[in-house]
């Protein structure tokens, strides 16, 4: 980002205030607004609490994403109160980007909410610019603040990473319940996007020794998985794909073992029948070894920053049935067993 222009607003003066920043952005070049989506970012934050709205959110490369998928940025600092309302506070900026001689800016649009949790979709709508799709983006753990219904519903694209979560059977829980909505939106989960290269590692192994992965029978497989150290998201997220490819029911036995190796540069480790298919994934590659009775081969996991991740799911905008599945079955054997 080459600068930005941010002025404390009000929510009447939004719009107004928004067109003299522009004024002030191209008063030396002319500057092209750049917009593709509207993106919500959702911070929790106590109605008591003290805000400061021109303030960057620590540890969220909000302004790397937009440059790379340039949106019309909206920030919600929320804490609910049983009352409806309207914003009580607001702060707008212009980010200016000077990229390969192309120089754009993007607007983005901060407030601050302590109102009924229903009242949020009428903030957005205002805010929000009509036409383009609108996304959501969970940047809390969403394990401990469930996302909100009336917020989540109204957006194309709920946008989280399961990796934050400090609790993960209460996190799948909420997941698998807003995947069955009728009016939810498509989810996506960064930690299910980094678990992309091992599931296709591992579609294509058990094809090369002539067993589709949908034609395996679960009590043979001895799913065995084996995670590094803050990874047992990751290794859940597998078991649940396993679970829904398969076709295991919340009544079978889970034929699965999860466990943690924290040593090592390996992030999962997978062992389909009796180590018959062993499949390590690292930072740079997917090895899948087949015990000697075919090749071993190996596939590059690809790297990409945190903001690069995002904004390809913001590009992508898929229903990723997938991942719903995922959830499905590890909901339903969280509901039959009680726990992880």
């Amino acid at each position: 980002m080459s600068d930005r222009l941010t002025r404390v607003s009000s929510p009447a003066a939004i719009d107004d205030d928004l067109a003299a920043l522009w004024r002030d952005a191209a008063r030396d070049a002319p500057i092209a607004r750049a917009l593709m989506a509207n993106l919500v970012v959702y911070r929790d934050c106590p109605a008591a609490d003290e805000v400061d709205l021109s303030a960057p959110l620590e540890g969220v490369p909000i302004d790397e994403v937009i440059e790379r998928h340039p949106s019309r940025l909206i920030r919600l600092h929320h804490g609910g109160r049983a009352d409806p309302g309207a914003p009580v506070g607001a702060t707008i900026s212009v980010l200016l980007f000077d990229t390969a001689g192309a120089r754009f800016g993007v607007e983005e649009i901060a407030v601050r909410s302590s109102c009924a949790d229903a009242s949020l979709p009428s903030i957005v709508r205002r805010l929000a610019l009509g036409d383009i799709p609108t996304s959501i983006w969970w940047t809390e753990d969403l394990s401990r603040s469930t996302p909100l219904e009336a917020l989540v519903t109204m957006g194309r694209q709920l946008l989280y990473d399961s990796r934050r979560w400090a609790d993960l059977r209460r996190g799948f829980l909420a997941l698998a319940a807003l995947a069955a909505h009728p009016h939810g939106p498509d989810l996506a989960d960064l930690n299910w996007r980094r678990l992309t290269p091992l599931r296709q590692a591992l579609a294509h192994a058990v094809v090369a020794i002539g067993a589709p992965l949908d034609a395996l029978d679960p009590r043979a497989l001895g799913l065995r998985v084996r995670h590094g150290r803050n990874e047992r998201a990751l290794a859940w997220l597998l078991a649940g794909w396993f679970s829904a490819r398969l076709g295991w029911t919340a009544n079978d036995e889970w034929p699965v073992t999860i466990e943690e190796q924290p040593d090592g540069e390996a992030i999962l480790t997978v062992s389909l029948g009796a180590g018959a298919i062993t499949a390590t994934m690292t930072a740079q590659h997917v090895l899948v070894d087949y015990n000697g009775r075919v090749a071993p081969f190996s596939m590059a996991v690809p790297h990409e920053s945190e903001a690069e991740a995002v904004a390809a799911e913001l590009r992508s905008l898929t229903y990723d049935s997938g991942l719903r599945d995922a959830l499905a079955a590890l909901a339903a054997r969280l509901t039959s067993s009680g726990s992880l």
